[in-house]
C-alpha cells in the first residue's frame, strides 16, 4: 500500500512539474520598434550562472521558448543592454532592447558578421562599415556570386537584369549614371548589401530578376555622427573616379535627421573600334572612334523622420541629383572594296554634345504600429517626382579621298532632345502576425506622364537650317496594382506564396507624325518561395513570375545620328516582356552553396541592329526578339581561416538561347558560358589589410550579341588611422587591362565586331573619417515609385 502511494504521490509531482513547463513567444525590438533579429534567449535556473536552455530572435525579431515558472528569462544582443526578467507565469511584454552608449562603439569594432551570408532566400554581403570590403558599392557588388558589370554599366546577376534600390528605395538611375552614384558610394556608410532572388508578391512586378539593396549605417541613440570619404582616381588617360562624399545622422529623442551628399568629378576615356562587313554590296568599314566625357555628377538624400510615439512614425525623404556631361566622340570610318585592304574613301565625323540630367523625387512615409507583439502595422507613402533630360547633340561629317581631301560637301546635323518625366504614386501595405504565420496585402496607385520635344535640322550649303526628322513625343501610363502574400512556418519548413494584380494604362501620342498607341491589360504575377533549415543545411525553391517594361527612353520614335554610319532609335511599339524565374539552392553550414536556376522570356527587350545595304547605316534599336532561354548552375565557397583571412570562390555554367525573326528568317543565338571568382583580403598586425579579386568569363550572349572571354585582376591596401576612426586605402583595378570588350555580332546581314577600351585600369587613393559615436541601421521604408523611377531613364 505504502509503495502504491508513493508511486501515486511521484506521478503527482512529476503532472505538476510538467504542467509548469511551458512554452512562450515573445518579440524583441529596439527604441525605433524595429525588429532585433538573432538575439540571444536565454533560460536561467535559480542561483546557476550558465544557462541550460538558449535561442534566437527571428529576422521578425520574434522567439518562442521553453520555460518553468520562477526561471529567469534573459535577451542579450551586441550593442545592448541586455532585459532580464523572472517569469511568474504571465504572458510576455514586447521587449525594448536600450541601446548600451558605453560600449557600443567597442562591439561595433569588435563583432564581426561573414562577408558574405548565403541565406535561402537571399545573398547578404555584411559591410558593417568596413572599408577591407572595398572603397565604394561598386566593389562590393563584384564580391556577391554571380553578380557581372556588363560593360562597365550594367549590373547582372546569373545573366538577368536587377532592380537597385538604396534603404529601400529607388536609385533611379541606370547604366553609366548608377554606376557613377554607385562608385560615389564609400562602404563606410553600408551595412549590408541584400540580393533577393525572386521577390515576393509585395514587390513591384517590374524587372527581369531580383532585387539588389544597400542598406545604410544609421544612428538610433541621440546624438551626432557623420562620415567623410574622398577618393582621388586616374584612368588611362585622364584622372576620373575622382569623388567625395558626406554623411551626416542626427538624433534628438523623437527626432531623427540623415543627410547624404556625394560630388564626382572627372574625365572618362574610352576607344572604340568596330568592323562591318556588307555582302551585299562587297564593301566593309573599319570604324574608329574615341570618345571622351567630362563629367560632374552630384546627389543627395535628405531625410526627416519624427516618432510620436514607438508605434507611430511620419517621415519625409527628399531625393535629388544633377549630371553634367560634354561627350566628345571622333570617328574615322575606312571603306574597303571587296577583299581588298586598300581603302576607298574615309568618311570623318565629330560628334559633340552636352547632356544634362537632373531631378528630385519627394517621400512622405506613415507608419502605424497596431500591434507590436502580433506586429500588425500598416504603412503609407506618397511620391511625387520631377525628372529632366537634356541632350543638345551637333554632328558634322566629311567624306575624304585616299589623298584626304574633302569630295563631298561637308554634312552638319544639329539635334535637340527635352524630356520632362512627372511621377506621381501612392501605396499602402498591412501586415498581420498570426501565430507563427506572417499575412500581407497592399495596393498602390502610380502615374507617369513623359514629353518629349525632339528638334533635328541639317544644315545646307547655303549655311540654312533645314528640317530633318524633328519630332514630338507624349507619353502617359496608369498602373493600379494589389496583392497578397502569406507565409508559413511548419517546424523547419517555411511556406511563402503570394499573388500580385496590375492593370496597366497606357497612351503614347505623336502629335507631329498624328499618331496614337494606346493598350490596356490586366497581369497576373504568381510567385511561392519555400525553405526547409537545419543547423547544417538550408534548402530552398522560389518561383516568380514578372514583367519587364520597356524604360521610358526606348519608347521615343526619334532618330539620334551618332556617327556617318550609325544611328541610334527608339520604338514606340515595344510591348513588354513577361518572364517566369525558378530557382533551386542549397547551402551547408553557411559557407558551401549550390545553385540550379532557369529563366524563360518571351517577348524579351533587348538591343537590335539592323544594317542598310545600300546606306551601309547601322541602326541600333530595342526590340522584342521571340524568346529567351537561360539554364545556369552556380557554385560558391566562403569562409574565414586564422581569424584573418576571408576567402571566397564562386564558379557558374549557363546556357543562353535567344529566338527571334530578322527580315523573315528564324534567328537562332545559343552560347554556352562559364564565369569564376576568387576573393581573398587578409587583416595583418598593426591595422594594416591587403586584398585580391580575380573574375574571369568564357564567351557570353546578351541578345543579338555576344561577348567574347575576358578576366581582370583587383588588388588593393589599406591601414586604420587615427584611432581607428580613420581609413586610408589604395586599389589598383583592372591592373593587366583584361577587361577589354570584345563582341560579335552576326545574324541575317549583320555582320560585325567591335573592341572597346575603356578605363577599367585605373588607380584609386580614399580617404575617410568617422566622427561621432555608433552606428545603426535606418528604419525601413521603401517608396510607392520604386519601379516607375527605374524604369525613367
Amino acid at each position: 500500500m505504502k509503495t502504491l502511494v508513493l508511486s501515486f504521490l511521484l506521478l503527482f509531482i512529476n503532472i505538476t512539474l510538467r504542467a509548469q513547463d511551458n512554452k512562450i513567444s515573445g518579440t524583441v525590438v529596439n527604441l525605433a520598434s524595429n525588429p532585433i533579429s538573432n538575439a540571444t534567449v536565454s533560460i536561467f535556473k535559480a542561483g546557476q550562472d550558465q544557462p541550460y536552455i538558449k535561442s534566437l530572435t527571428k529576422e521578425n525579431g520574434t522567439f518562442n521558448i521553453t520555460i518553468k515558472a520562477n526561471e529567469i528569462l534573459q535577451v542579450s544582443h551586441l550593442g545592448y543592454i541586455s532585459f532580464r526578467l523572472i517569469w511568474k507565469g504571465e504572458p510576455l511584454p514586447l521587449i525594448i532592447l536600450k541601446p548600451d552608449e558605453l560600449n557600443l562603439a567597442e562591439v561595433m569594432i569588435k563583432h564581426e558578421k561573414p562577408l558574405v551570408e548565403l541565406q535561402f532566400d537571399r545573398t547578404v554581403v555584411n559591410v558593417e562599415g568596413d572599408i577591407k570590403a572595398g572603397i565604394n558599392a561598386v566593389d562590393v557588388l563584384r564580391k556577391i556570386p554571380g553578380v557581372t558589370i556588363l560593360n562597365g554599366n550594367e549590373i547582372r546577376f546569373e545573366g538577368k537584369g536587377i532592380t537597385v534600390n538604396i534603404d529601400d528605395k529607388p536609385t533611379r538611375l541606370t547604366g553609366t549614371d548608377l554606376i557613377n552614384l554607385l562608385n560615389a558610394t564609400t562602404t563606410r556608410n553600408i551595412s549590408k548589401v541584400e540580393l533577393l532572388y525572386n521577390p515576393s508578391s509585395k514587390h513591384d512586378a517590374q524587372g527581369e530578376g531580383g532585387i539588389l539593396n544597400f542598406k545604410t549605417l544609421k544612428r538610433t541613440n541621440p546624438g551626432l555622427d557623420g562620415n567623410l570619404s574622398l577618393t582621388a582616381g586616374h584612368g588611362w588617360k585622364y584622372l576620373t573616379g575622382n569623388n567625395g562624399a558626406l554623411s551626416l545622422n542626427y538624433r534628438s529623442r523623437n527626432n531623427y535627421l540623415y543627410l547624404n551628399y556625394g560630388l564626382s568629378k572627372g574625365k572618362q576615356y574610352q576607344e572604340i573600334q568596330t568592323s562591318t562587313r556588307i555582302a551585299e554590296i562587297g564593301q566593309s568599314l573599319l570604324d574608329s572612334a574615341i570618345y571622351t566625357s567630362p563629367y560632374t555628377n552630384q546627389n543627395i538624400r535628405l531625410g526627416y523622420d519624427h516618432y510620436f510615439s514607438k508605434s507611430n512614425i511620419f517621415g519625409v525623404l527628399l531625393t535629388g541629383y544633377y549630371n553634367l556631361t560634354d561627350p566628345s566622340r571622333q570617328t574615322s570610318t575606312d571603306i574597303f572594296s571587296g577583299l581588298s585592304a586598300l581603302r576607298d574613301s574615309t568618311r570623318k565625323s565629330v560628334n559633340n554634345s552636352q547632356r544634362i540630367s537632373n531631378g528630385f523625387n519627394i517621400n512622405l512615409n506613415y507608419k502605424f504600429v497596431i500591434d507590436s507583439a502580433k506586429q500588425q502595422e500598416i504603412t503609407m507613402d506618397a511620391d511625387g517626382g520631377l525628372f529632366h533630360y537634356r541632350d543638345n547633340n551637333t554632328l558634322m561629317i566629311n567624306l575624304l579621298n585616299l589623298q584626304g581631301t574633302t569630295i563631298s560637301t561637308p554634312y552638319s546635323l544639329l539635334q535637340n532632345g527635352n524630356t520632362l518625366t512627372r511621377i506621381l504614386s501612392y501605396k499602402a501595405d498591412f501586415t498581420q502576425k498570426i501565430n507563427k504565420n506572417t499575412f500581407e496585402t497592399g495596393i498602390k496607385v502610380s502615374n507617369v506622364n513623359i514629353s518629349n520635344t525632339f528638334i533635328s535640322q541639317r544644315k545646307n550649303e547655303d549655311a540654312n537650317l533645314l528640317d530633318n526628322g524633328s519630332n514630338d513625343f507624349n507619353y502617359n501610363e496608369t498602373i493600379a496594382a494589389a496583392y497578397i502574400n502569406m507565409k508559413f512556418e511548419i517546424g523547419k519548413l517555411t511556406f511563402q506564396p503570394g499573388l500580385r494584380a496590375e492593370q496597366t494604362f497606357t497612351d503614347s501620342y505623336s502629335p507631329t507624325a498624328d499618331s496614337t498607341i494606346k493598350r490596356n491589360y490586366l497581369s497576373l504575377f504568381p510567385n511561392f518561395a519555400m525553405g526547409y533549415k537545419t543547423k547544417s543545411h538550408s534548402l530552398s525553391f522560389s518561383y516568380s513570375k514578372r514583367i519587364g517594361r520597356p524604360n521610358y527612353s526606348y519608347l521615343n520614335p526619334f532618330s539620334i545620328v551618332r556617327s556617318a554610319y550609325s544611328i541610334l532609335q527608339g520604338n514606340p511599339y515595344l510591348l513588354p516582356s513577361y518572364i517566369d524565374n525558378l530557382r533551386l539552392g542549397y547551402t551547408y553550414k553557411g559557407k558551401y552553396s549550390l545553385s540550379l536556376s532557369y529563366r524563360k522570356a518571351k517577348d524579351v527587350i533587348t538591343d537590335l541592329s539592323r544594317v542598310d545595304d545600300q546606306s551601309k547605316v547601322t541602326i541600333d534599336t530595342k526590340a522584342n526578339l521571340s524568346e529567351n532561354q537561360n539554364y545556369s548552375i552556380n557554385t560558391g565557397y566562403y569562409d574565414k581561416f586564422f581569424k584573418s583571412w576571408d576567402f571566397g570562390v564562386s564558379f557558374g555554367l549557363s546556357n543562353s538561347r535567344f529566338n527571334f525573326l530578322y527580315q523573315n528568317q528564324a534567328i537562332v543565338i545559343e552560347q554556352q558560358s562559364f564565369t569564376y571568382s576568387i576573393d581573398n583580403r587578409v587583416t595583418l598586425k598593426k591595422n594594416w589589410w591587403i586584398s585580391a579579386f580575380l573574375y574571369g568569363q568564357t564567351r557570353v550572349t546578351y541578345g543579338n550579341q555576344i561577348n567574347l572571354p575576358y578576366s581582370f585582376l583587383n588588388l588593393g591596401a589599406g591601414k586604420n588611422i587615427l584611432k581607428g576612426k580613420g581609413n586610408l586605402s589604395l586599389s589598383l583595378n583592372d591592373i593587366f587591362y583584361g577587361s577589354i570588350t570584345r563582341s560579335e555580332t552576326r545574324y541575317g546581314n549583320v555582320d560585325y565586331n567591335v573592341y572597346s577600351k575603356y578605363d577599367s585600369r585605373n588607380i584609386r587613393v580614399n580617404f575617410t573619417y568617422n566622427f561621432g559615436k555608433g552606428q545603426v541601421k535606418i528604419r525601413k521604408r521603401s517608396a510607392g515609385s520604386v519601379e516607375e523611377q527605374g524604369r525613367s531613364n
